[in-house]
């Protein structure tokens, strides 16, 4: 119990407390989340990745052990998300928010803290990997199902491809493979701006949750967070059983499946006109809730503290 309340104090409070300074922030001054929901799309998560990607040195089997979990954890989502808003009658904008909840996992500013704290250095390397996968599809898969709310099915794949993340992720991995070092100034310059990413991301939630708007969609916003909390990580636990993955590998995938939703999420929704709020709404409940979730799925994938 001591050590999951250190949990709750050195990872879930830092989260909560940056986003409220941004919620007073703009309920006292107001602020645009338009710009820095630009800024994270297009300058700081890039450079994350691309960050990264350059330093890592895990093996290249377990990496993509990590990955294919990750991706076919996500696509086994948005085919689940897809079926319960087409059975619900969801209109195509409130469609595209509701999967971008479901789909869209907080891996990195919620998942890569807890993974260290849980599991030691070998656990946020492993859940590294995991955090860049679904940035891959945040900025893919994402884009599309936040794009395709307010614009043609065809505008929506060509928006896909005016997004640097997957050109920052090919580069990082060219880069690493090949062993070639970034010029001095350019790493620095590229460490720097990835450390403005996670910031940038409590502070963009912050603002959307300081003007979310509930009334009407309980219902919904609890069966997105259903999914996204409880159905996920039974997905990753049949594909790290059919992937033969164990130890802390195996740990991480499913705790990493198991997180709240993203605030990238909430960024994209902003960005290319989907429910923002009902986004919004989403990641306020399932990050709350997976206080609960995560701390006994920690204990059922075998945490000993």
């Amino acid at each position: 119990m001591a050590d999951l309340l250190s949990v709750l104090y050195n990872v879930i409070s830092p989260i909560f407390i940056v986003a409220g300074v941004a919620w007073v922030a703009d309920r006292r001054i107001g602020l645009d989340p338009q710009p820095l929901s630009r800024a994270l799309i297009y300058v700081f998560s890039p450079c994350l990745v691309l960050n990264s990607l350059v330093h890592s040195d895990m093996g290249g089997d377990e990496a993509l052990s990590l990955a294919a979990v990750a991706f076919f954890g996500s696509i086994g989502m948005a085919l689940v998300a897809w079926g319960v808003a087409r059975a619900w009658g969801f209109d195509q904008r409130l469609e595209s928010a509701f999967m971008l909840g479901v789909v869209l996992i907080n891996a990195g500013n919620y998942g890569l803290p807890l993974n260290r704290l849980a599991f030691g250095p070998e656990g946020e390397s492993r859940a590294m990997i995991y955090f860049i996968a679904t940035y891959m599809i945040s900025n893919s898969l994402g884009v599309f199902l936040a794009a395709r709310g307010s614009r043609s099915t065809w505008e929506a794949v060509r928006t896909v491809f005016t997004i640097p993340l997957p050109y920052a992720v090919f580069a990082g991995l060219f880069l690493n493979v090949t062993k070639v070092p970034l010029p001095g100034p350019v790493n620095e310059t590229v460490g720097l701006l990835a450390q403005a990413s996670i910031p940038s991301m409590l502070v963009v939630l912050g603002i959307q949750l300081s003007r979310a708007h509930f009334a009407g969609r309980i219902a919904p916003m609890l069966a997105a967070g259903g999914l996204r909390l409880l159905v996920s990580p039974l997905i990753a636990l049949g594909l790290v059983l059919l992937l033969g993955l164990t130890g802390v590998t195996r740990q991480v995938a499913i705790i990493e499946a198991a997180m709240p939703s993203a605030v990238i999420s909430s960024v994209l929704a902003t960005e290319f006109g989907a429910d923002s709020d009902f986004v919004t709404g989403v990641v306020l409940l399932t990050t709350l809730a997976s206080i609960l979730t995560l701390s006994v799925l920690l204990l059922l994938v075998g945490w000993s503290g």
